[in-house]
Formats: structure tokens, sequence, C-alpha cells
């Protein structure tokens, strides 16, 4: 065998072990020290909003969002994203080999601005089912009455004029000023209670001859609440995972995410659904009830994952489906659906812990008042979250 056939062969061999440990690296693996041996890799996708966040993983300033990390041996990692003037978050994350962990991260000020939504005073606030409207009572100023903000996501509240509140009934006709408020099951309708009278006013118009229902009013709230039963039978035949279904139909307590991609649940006794007059306590209609002590979970639906929420005296969904809202004593915080992450938004006093999130989760709105003369009266007040 000649020589220069010897060196043609090992150079061909040369440059084949090459590509081939090039085509390796183009698909990611690499070879791991520890394992001594060639291993597959992991990616890390990151996107934040806001963006152009610094991102460090294991301590190290590694990118900015939003942007991947290629080439990560498959374990588990500190990954911290961090931008001047928001609260940092930071998660532990396993990489597995090719496979691409997806993170998508919302920073919320580390200082946000708080402002007046109202200036008449607000009473007995409650939220429509679909998070869209907000009904209550104004007792001072030229209208007193009951009064309905149809929320608007697409432009500021200040300035959107297709949000403003408007008045659907007047205190001239009905002494509303301790009205008791329940929405119908449609976000429609609103049944105002006074004393032992029952008006149904309808929310898109002026009521200037409110209709009493008292005669009716037990098989008008029999017919809500068998609406409400029929909805949530229907959402649970969604759930194409036995398993899962399972998991939601045992519920005590059941709470679906905006998207239905998770539902929030306790595994206490379930309730019966009923609605009755004068029994809405001024919340949120779907959160009128102190969750202290209740051990809520989260389950996601397309991992089949569940997560342990903090406790708290309430717990809402932001409308965006990744968070929840933990009302607690005299604070407000926003945790990861999955539990982690727990930012607080505001310290301080609020009014029957009534607390809800804006549509396009730019904002909570809390009631609150000020020890002055001229902001004593309680109102709402908006809590910019972007």
């Amino acid at each position: 065998m000649s020589k220069r056939f010897i060196i043609t062969l090992v150079t061909l061999l040369v440059i084949g072990i090459a590509a081939t440990g090039a085509v390796f690296l183009a698909k990611g693996y690499t070879f791991s020290t520890t394992e001594k041996r060639v291993v597959g890799t992991g990616i890390i996708t990151i996107t934040s909003v806001p963006d152009a966040a610094s991102v460090y993983i294991d301590g190290h300033l590694t990118t900015a969002t939003n942007a991947s990390v290629s080439s990560l041996i498959p374990k588990e990692y500190t990954v911290k994203v961090v931008k001047e003037g928001f609260i940092p978050w930071e998660k532990k994350v396993t990489v597995k080999e090719g496979l691409v962990s997806d993170l998508k991260i919302t920073l919320f000020p580390a200082i946000p601005t708080i402002y007046p939504l109202t200036y008449n005073g607000v009473k007995n606030p409650v939220l429509s089912p679909d998070g869209g409207k907000l009904a209550y009572i104004v007792n001072s100023g030229k209208k007193p009455g009951v009064w309905v903000w149809t929320l608007k996501s697409d432009q500021p509240i200040a300035f959107a004029r297709g949000a403003e509140p408007h008045q659907i009934a007047e205190t001239r006709l009905v002494d509303y000023k301790d009205a008791a408020l329940i929405w119908s099951p449609d976000s429609k309708q609103v049944v105002a209670t006074v004393g032992n009278n029952n008006y149904l006013l309808n929310d898109d118009s002026f009521n200037s001859e409110p209709k009493d229902i008292t005669p009716t009013l037990t098989s008008t709230l029999n017919t809500w609440a068998e609406d409400i039963k029929t909805k949530e039978e229907t959402r649970l035949l969604t759930i194409k995972d036995l398993e899962s279904r399972k998991i939601a139909s045992n519920a005590g307590t059941l709470k679906w995410a905006p998207d239905e991609s998770k539902f929030m649940y306790s595994e206490k006794s379930k309730p019966s659904i009923a609605l009755s007059a004068g029994g809405q306590s001024a919340k949120p209609q779907s959160e009128d009830k102190d969750e202290t002590g209740i051990k809520f979970k989260i389950y996601d639906l397309e991992t089949k994952s569940q997560y342990d929420i903090p406790d708290a005296k309430a717990h809402i969904w932001l409308p965006d489906s990744r968070h929840i809202i933990l009302v607690e004593q005299d604070q407000v915080s926003i945790v990861d659906f999955d539990g982690t992450n727990k930012a607080v938004i505001y310290a301080g006093k609020f009014e029957d812990s009534f607390v809800f999130a804006w549509p396009d989760s730019s904002r909570l709105v809390l009631i609150s008042s000020f020890p002055t003369p001229t902001a004593s009266e309680p109102n709402l007040y908006g809590i910019n979250l972007k």
C-alpha cells in the first residue's frame, strides 16, 4: 500500500470525523465532562413583557429577552430576569435533551401608579360574570342611583369614550342607597334588592320604570342557577382526558382560567349552585367569599400538571390566564399560575377585599379612601400593571 494512498485515507477519515462532529454540534449535541459521553442539549426561549430585560442563567448574564439560549446540557438551571423599575422574576427550569423550554414572563412594576377612577363615591360594587362590566351604587353628586361601567380593554380608561360609566336607575324613583346587586348569568341584567322589593334592571339603558319582580324572584333566580349549572356541565364535557375531568368534577370550588386551558380548584365538598336576593357582598360576584384556610391548586389541562398556590382571602384569575391575583390582609399580590414569583402590587387599606383586573390585564381596580376631607369617601382606584 503506497504512502500517498495511506495519507489520502487518513485525510478522508479525519474529514469524515470532523463533518460528523459538526453535524452533531449543529444538532445540539455536546460532550459532557461529568458523564464522559456525547449528550444531546436543550434550549430555553425567553420572552418578556416588557422586553429587553437581562437574563441570568445560574448567576451569569447570558442574553436579553426576547431570545433563545441553546446548547444547554440537560439539568436544572436557575433563570433570573431583571429590568430596572420592575420586580425581578426567578425560577428553576429543567432543561431536557432535545426539547425547548418556553418561558413567557410578565414583569410587574416595582412602584405601580395608583390613580382614582371615580370621584362621587362607590358602594356595593359587583363585577359581572363575564368580567366585562361593573355595577355599583352612587349616593352623592348630581345623579345618585345604580351605575354600570362597561370595561374596555383597547383604550386607557380615562380616554375611552365607550368605557365611561352610565346610570341605569336613579334614586329619585327608588331609594337604591343600600341596594344589593346581583348580575344575571349572561351579564345583561342586574337585580337590585331594596328592602323587600327586587327590581330587574337592563344594563345597557336607563330604566325609567324599574320592573319589580319580587313575585317572580325565586323562579328567576332558580332559572339563573340552572343556566350556571348547565354552563359548568358543558365546560366539564369539553375536557377529553377522563382523569382531568374527574378532578374538575370532584372539586369543591372550581374557577376556570379565562382561556379555559387551566382551572383553579379546592378539594372540599362541593357546594350547591344557588343565588339569593341580597346575598351578594361588595366583591366580584364569582369571588364573593373569604377563602382563607381553603387550599387551592391549579391544574394545567395541556400538561396535566398540578401546582399549589399560596393561601389568601380570595384567589382571582388575571385575564391573561397565566397569573393569579391574591387578595390578602391589607395587601394585593400576583403569582405565576404555578405558585412561584409572588409580587406584591399594593400594600395598604382597601374596602371589603374588593379587587378585580381590567380585561386586558393592564391594571387592577380596588375600592379605597384616604383620610382627607376631599378623599374620605370610598372610590375606585386603578393600579397599573404595565
